[in-house]
């Protein structure tokens, strides 16, 4: 999904729909002293709507925070999830030794033979 740019009308709209109160940790923006930006609840790389309802203002320093700890995180394990459900994930080049990826399996009887 492409990201558009928000004019600075649209910034100031959302800052007063919001009341100038950071969704993040809930503090009041000071919009003439602190850096602020326009943030996602759900990130656009999950799906996340671009509209009024998922686009919240937060401070620079929260955000910043959020998307590195734990929206980039949920990203990428989305990634690998789908590139595993359509079977782009390459195989593992050292399966563990006696794993069904192993061309060696380990009998009950403890005799270890080729699969």
């Amino acid at each position: 999904m492409s990201r558009k740019s928000i004019s600075t009308r649209e910034r100031l709209r959302l800052f007063t729909l919001h009341n100038g109160i950071c969704h993040l940790c809930g503090g009041k923006i000071n919009g003439a002293r602190e850096a602020w930006e326009v943030s996602h609840d759900t990130p656009l790389e999950l799906c996340g709507a671009d509209d009024d309802e998922n686009r919240k203002p937060a401070h620079a320093k929260c955000h910043k925070v959020q998307t590195a700890t734990i929206d980039v995180p949920r990203i990428a394990k989305a990634k690998r999830r789908e590139a595993k459900h359509i079977g782009a994930k390459a195989p593992s080049r050292n399966p563990m030794p006696g794993s069904k990826a192993s061309k060696w399996k380990r009998k009950i009887s403890g005799e270890v033979v080729r699969r």
